[in-house]
């Protein structure tokens, strides 16, 4: 008889590792699935700062030598962070209407595959905006997996599921750990010998991060959601962020890797030709790009005069002046022009940082 088929939601974290190590053992031909929304921070240092770091997935995918598949979600991602039905978390994280897409894909894949299941690493009770036992049941309603999706870690709080009841996996071999103590689980890792994954779960994803969901509120706030995109949420992970007036901010880089991503981002490319970017002549000081949401700003010169005075203040240069390039695309041309700041002036500006 040929093996049974799962596959597998992987994201490298603890629980969803357990739940690999126990299909594995109960002679399931396993498929990992690692999900990319774009918005984790791994891939976001990837993608803006050329960082590459293992991938944690691939890591565990690897230790218990299952094939693992990388899928993206980019192109359905924002229309469901800006539309939940679920809600958000304590930060921006909607983390059951985004699990549950992933649970739609999965189900796409495995009926297109010839799968008999899909598994994930759930424990009912762990996640206050995901693993509530009603949402363990939400999350089945929309996803379409009725009776297709199994929990190993918690399969013996939950209602048995067809897999089950055709001896595909056998349920007394499966767990019933409840709540968010994780220390059933870290004597399961120990005899499966899983040693490496990340604490606390989920730290990965950037919108779980309040300091990133405040730049977020604050975009909004001045700001219409018509204008989000995947890469405009990406930059908000990376640099200084500072409001100069309610149609324009200005991110500055804090680092080489970050002055690199700001400067190398396409301004035409993502339909935000009005964009433009301050490039320091000089060496010791942030790169900025300023943000412009409207076609037109009348004070356009003061809001450059100051984010140029806020390069200084970041600068270490110690000469008595800085000189700053000014890029802005007009017509469809690239025009450049120099601002010359005074270095002592620059360093008693005022501004306040979007932390």
């Amino acid at each position: 008889m040929n093996k049974p088929k799962a596959i597998l939601l992987l994201s490298g974290g603890l629980d969803s590792s357990l739940a690999g190590a126990i299909l594995k053992r109960e002679n399931i031909e396993v498929l990992a699935i690692r999900f990319i929304t774009g918005l984790e921070y791994a891939v976001i240092k990837e993608e803006l700062m050329e960082i590459y770091n293992n991938d944690p997935a691939k890591k565990i995918a690897d230790f218990l030598n299952i094939p693992i598949r990388f899928v993206s979600l980019k192109d359905k991602y924002i229309d469901m962070f800006l539309n939940p039905k679920y809600g958000y978390g304590s930060a921006v994280n909607p983390c059951l209407d985004c699990h549950i897409l992933m649970l739609k894909t999965a189900k796409e894949i495995m009926e297109k595959e010839g799968f008999d299941f899909v598994a994930t690493g759930e424990v009912k009770g762990q996640r206050p905006m995901s693993q509530k036992p009603q949402d363990l049941i939400n999350a089945i309603k929309e996803s379409g997996l009725e009776g297709r999706l199994l929990r190993p870690l918690s399969a013996k709080l939950l209602p048995i599921t067809i897999p089950e009841k055709e001896g595909l996996i056998n349920r007394e071999n499966l767990f019933g750990i409840y709540g968010r103590a994780r220390n059933i689980q870290m004597e399961l890792a120990e005899k499966f010998g899983i040693k490496d994954y990340p604490i606390p779960a989920g730290s990965g994803c950037s919108i779980v991060d309040k300091s990133y969901a405040k730049r977020y509120k604050e975009l909004v706030a001045h700001n219409t959601t018509k204008i989000i995109n995947m890469e405009l949420m990406q930059y908000l992970a990376i640099g200084r962020h500072i409001r100069i007036v309610d149609n324009a901010k200005l991110i500055l880089g804090r680092n080489e890797k970050e002055n690199d991503a700001l400067e190398k981002r396409d301004r035409i490319k993502i339909n935000r030709i009005n964009d433009i970017t301050l490039k320091p002549n000089y060496n010791r000081g942030p790169f900025g790009y300023l943000e412009i949401y409207e076609e037109n700003i009348n004070n356009l010169e003061e809001v450059l005069y100051k984010s140029a005075m806020i390069m200084g203040y970041f600068s270490k240069e110690e000469t008595e002046n800085l000189s700053i390039t000014i890029s802005q695309i007009i017509n469809g041309k690239e025009e450049k022009k120099e601002i010359i700041i005074n270095n002592a002036d620059s360093k008693n500006t005022k501004f306040e940082q979007i932390i």
